[in-house]
């Protein structure tokens, strides 16, 4: 085409002038075979991260004049580098790339990042110009080698595509390795929904048919006895469920405060061992205990250090067969406490092994489950461990060799001392004993919660009046002068916290106790309790020991 202006010729530089019709049809294929590969990642939807390595080598080796491509990259978190390879359009089984993950040894060393130098490196299969593409997402630690004996390997155009493929696979391992910890999170939460159901029913059966076996005429003083403690035993494992779960909660957002303070640590073994015993007494179980003569103090929380222990002991219980084993070791190591417990038990294999302190995590279970659980104790003991500075271990030559754990603590830990998130009951050792019956107002609108609870005080020998609604309460208030308040807080219109700031502001300078009966237990719920005015904080459901405390101080 010529100029329609009067300009003088430009001369283009050598490298500058259009490429020959043969070059430029290099180039548009090579576009093409680009473009070609970006379709790739529609084959890649809920691929596993070994497979989209070989679907893209694959790939490749059609675009590329290549001779062999091998690539190794940690696909998962905690697991060893997976390597995929190829010589000739061919996939080398796990013993040939044993023989060429020798020789990357030295590539890493030799071979730069994307084109390669002049040199040569030597390969199973002769020596290659070998082009290195580090894999683009830190996380999967990978790396992939492609090498050829053409000479000039790779061209600018082959640099690209082997740039892209390298690219698009690490995004879609990526992608993959997401998908895979989505669906183990799925996984273990189905596990704990049917594992939390199980643990649920196996209480709610005895109760259920205890209760319609009171319900019936005819039942003797000892089957009303003996159900009676069935339904409080059955009761308190649903409590313990119940009490686990919120501790996830409170160490998962920092809600934990420990009450600290010199703790011999062999007074908390056998504190541990006594809560225990049912359980090991039940299954046969042969206990040794080995407990310094000195004393093994450390500064932390007594109920929680007693809890750790007693978790540690019931995860060998349940895990051994009846008749079976367990050691708990207390020694002074240095200026350190350990506590180990050891058992015969089932064992532990390597894979659950790095994971036996995950949040409910636990072992195959036969159907049965007869080992019962939520898979949180061990997860809650490394954590209440961690939060008093020390550090709990699992070891295992795997199943069917036994498991031990072992506590680490420093001796006479010393920090200032905390005081608990929450609302002490006075010493009953000095409490007064009430005298005569005590004039109570229960507000709650769980009608059997309010019933069974006023008929429990009247066997006490309480005047008791019962309210299903806030508006109630303030009624009765204002014409009876009751010395108790025990109120529920999720109450109808207007709430508990509402209602005991109405109360001690129409009550005036008449004595009396509030009490929060309700089951609402965070740090969070104390502070707006003591906020309301109240004088106790009681979570669901209260013990019948705790209940007579706390109405015997309040008979003045």
């Amino acid at each position: 085409m010529k100029c329609s202006r009067n300009c003088a010729p430009v001369l283009l530089p050598e490298s500058d002038k259009p490429a020959c019709p043969a070059a430029s049809l290099e180039a548009e294929r090579g576009m093409r075979d680009l473009l070609g590969l970006l379709s790739l990642s529609a084959l890649w939807q809920g691929r596993d991260g070994a497979t989209v390595m070989e679907q893209m080598l694959s790939a490749v080796e059609r675009l590329v004049p290549i001779r062999f491509a091998y690539a190794q990259a940690r696909l998962l978190d905690g697991e060893q580098p997976t390597v995929t390879a190829r010589v000739a359009g061919v996939p080398l089984n796990q013993e040939a790339c044993l023989v060429w993950q020798h020789s990357t040894s030295g590539w890493s060393r030799t071979v730069n990042v994307g084109r390669p130098d002049d040199l040569l490196s030597p390969t199973p299969i002769g020596d290659m110009q070998i082009s290195r593409m580090e894999m683009g997402v830190s996380t999967l630690q990978g790396t992939v080698w492609f090498g050829s004996d053409r000479p000039g390997f790779p061209s600018t155009t082959e640099l690209a595509i082997l740039r892209a493929a390298t690219s698009l696979a690490a995004t879609a391992i990526q992608a993959a390795k997401i998908a895979h910890e989505r669906n183990q999170a799925n996984q273990a939460k189905d596990e704990f929904l049917a594992m939390l159901g199980h643990e649920l029913r196996n209480p709610l059966a005895p109760i259920r048919m205890g209760a319609s076996m009171l319900l019936r005429d005819g039942v003797t003083p000892e089957q009303v006895k003996k159900t009676g403690l069935i339904l409080e035993r059955q009761v308190g494992h649903i409590t313990g469920l119940v009490d686990s779960l919120l501790d996830v909660s409170r160490l998962a957002t920092g809600a934990v405060v420990l009450a600290e303070s010199e703790v011999d640590m062999k007074e908390v073994v056998r504190d541990a061992f006594e809560q225990i015993s049912p359980l090991i007494h039940a299954k046969s179980h042969q206990v040794v205990l080995s407990l310094p003569e000195e004393n093994a103090p450390v500064f932390g929380d007594r109920n929680r250090l007693v809890q750790v222990v007693a978790n540690l002991l019931n995860n060998a219980a349940r895990y051994t067969r009846a008749g079976g084993r367990i050691a708990l070791d207390l020694t002074l190591v240095g200026q350190q406490v350990s506590i180990c417990v050891s058992d015969n038990g089932i064992g532990i294999e390597a894979a659950m092994l790095k994971r036996v302190f995950e949040l409910f995590t636990q072992a195959k279970r036969s159907a049965d489950r007869s080992e019962g659980g939520l898979g949180v104790g061990l997860a809650l003991a490394r954590q209440l461990v961690e939060l008093h500075g020390g550090t709990l271990q699992a070891r295992s030559q795997g199943l069917g060799h036994g498991a031990q754990f072992e506590v680490l603590l420093q001796r006479r830990l010393l920090r200032a001392p905390v005081a608990p998130p929450c609302l002490p009951l006075p010493a009953t050792a000095t409490a007064p004993a009430c005298q005569s019956g005590l004039n109570i107002v229960v507000v709650d609108d769980n009608r059997d919660g309010a019933d069974t609870l006023a008929e429990m005080l009247q066997l006490l020998g309480h005047q008791v009046r019962v309210c299903y609604h806030p508006r109630d309460a303030l009624l009765i208030a204002a014409d009876v002068a009751a010395e108790v308040y025990l109120l529920d807080i999720g109450l109808p219109e207007m709430d508990g916290y509402e209602l005991a700031r109405r109360l001690k502001q129409q009550l005036g300078g008449r004595r009396h106790t509030l009490v929060a009966l309700t089951g609402y237990g965070q740090a969070d719920d104390l502070r707006k309790a003591r906020e309301a005015g109240f004088d106790q904080h009681c979570v669901k459901p209260i013990s019948l020991e705790k209940l007579q405390a706390i109405l015997s101080q309040a008979g003045y």
